[in-house]
């Protein structure tokens, strides 16, 4: 049985019903990661500390971003680069136009 985690893909940055999914290790980083400063408190991402993106492209060639959320526990007094930065912390993919 095939246990792959799936993300959201979509134009937004909020979860859509129906919307594609992919699988975020197959989504290939292009660039450095950046934070958002979106303010999470009220949003559907509520209860997370931070949220960074990274660009990015998916296999067919489509230019998107990974974004990435961290709780308090993960960038308490840590500096960005020891964040966790795996595909666990992605929690969605944005296309680009």
């Amino acid at each position: 049985m095939d246990n792959k985690r799936l993300v959201q893909v979509h134009y937004g940055n909020t979860t859509i019903d129906g919307a594609e999914q992919i699988d975020p290790a197959l989504v290939e980083a292009t660039g450095h990661a950046e934070p958002t400063s979106r303010v999470l408190d009220g949003s559907e991402d509520h209860g997370y500390a931070e949220e960074w993106q990274e660009p990015a492209v998916m296999p067919d060639g489509r230019p998107c971003l990974r974004m990435y959320l961290f709780d308090d526990d993960e960038v308490c007094e840590e500096e960005a680069e020891n964040y966790p930065w795996d595909d666990d912390h992605v929690k969605r993919i944005v296309l680009l136009d």
